[in-house]
Order: structure tokens, then C-alpha cells, then sequence
């Protein structure tokens, strides 16, 4: 495969998985126990985005999100979209989402099999998470501790599960590609 159609291979990926993040925030369910976070497949499509593209590429593909809801377009959780969305009690996870998909893709490396691409996730979630809780006391004024702390953590089993079946995907998106470039 020549440089040029590498380069074009991964810009239309990265484009194809910030739209997935987009579609992913639409579904958005109420957490009873963080109520100003709700549930939604973002975590699945960012590390999916991080088993799939390189670092750089990764990254990228995870700004050209958050650049579509700040100037407007409605993908961040539940259709909200503006700047003030950056700034809210949510803020701190989506900032963390290019982060954390450079750094899950740099673990994940060009060969990773399922239990990496799992470390990868793992490594991806725990950005998110850090960010997301700095956020949450920032922009939302959320106090400090246990409470604030057990709520956040309300999400891990499912972001865990998340994170395991974007590794699944990941395989199969990989062998695909690789079965694609053998045959150019």
C-alpha cells in the first residue's frame, strides 16, 4: 500500500469514528446516581478508536469530535452541543476523550490481541475517568469525596463491558483491514 492511500486509509477512519462517537452519544440514559452524567456508548466508540488507529491519528479523530459540538452540531450526550458543554459537569470527559485515545491506541500497538486491546481500553477508561472527575469538581462544582467519587464508579462495570466488546470489534475491524491490504 503506498503512503498516500495509508494516509487516506486512516483519515477516513478516524472521520468514520468520530462520527461513531457522535452516534453513540445520542442514547443517553439518566445515572440515578449522577444524574448530570448520563450513560452512553462514548466510552465504547473512544476505545474503539484507540484499538484501531495509530496515537496521532487517534487523537485526531477524537478532536474533530469535540470541534463538531463546539461549533454546534448536536453530538455531544443526549444531542447537546456549544462550547458550554466543554465547561459543564460533563466537560472533563469529553476533554479527556483524545487523550485517552492516543494513549489506549499507543498500548494497543500495531499487533495487539484481545487481552492488550482490553489494556488498552482499561488505559483509555482510567484517562476518562481522571478527567472526567477533575471535571466534575471544576465545571460542575461537584464537591470532593467519597460520594462524588462512588457515583463516578457507578459507571465501571459497564465502561469495563464497553471496553471488552470494543476490543471484540476491534479484532475483526484489524483482520478486515489487514485481509483489504493484502489484496491492494
Amino acid at each position: 500500500m503506498s503512503p498516500r492511500s495509508a494516509h487516506l486509509r486512516r483519515l477516513v477512519l478516524a472521520s468514520l469514528l468520530a462520527a461513531l462517537t457522535a452516534v453513540c452519544s445520542l442514547l443517553a440514559i439518566p445515572n440515578p446516581f449522577v444524574p448530570a452524567v448520563p450513560f452512553t456508548l462514548q466510552v465504547f466508540a473512544v476505545c474503539l478508536t484507540a484499538a484501531v488507529l495509530p496515537p496521532r491519528w487517534a487523537f485526531a479523530a477524537q478532536v474533530v469530535y469535540l470541534v463538531l459540538g463546539a461549533i454546534g452540531v448536536p453530538v455531544f450526550a443526549g444531542g447537546a452541543a456549544g462550547p458550554a458543554v466543554l465547561v459543564s459537569v460533563t466537560g472533563g470527559f469529553l476533554w479527556a476523550y483524545p487523550f485517552a485515545a492516543a494513549a489506549g491506541a499507543a498500548v494497543a500497538g500495531r499487533l495487539g490481541g484481545f487481552w492488550r486491546l482490553c489494556v488498552a481500553a482499561m488505559v483509555s477508561i482510567a484517562i476518562i475517568y481522571g478527567f472526567g472527575y477533575a471535571g466534575m469538581l471544576v465545571f460542575g462544582h461537584v464537591p470532593a469525596g467519597p460520594a462524588s467519587l462512588l457515583g463516578l464508579l457507578t459507571f465501571l462495570p459497564w465502561d469495563l463491558a464497553k471496553g471488552a466488546l470494543a476490543a471484540a470489534v476491534a479484532l475483526r475491524v484489524r483482520r478486515a483491514l489487514n485481509a483489504q491490504e493484502a489484496w491492494a
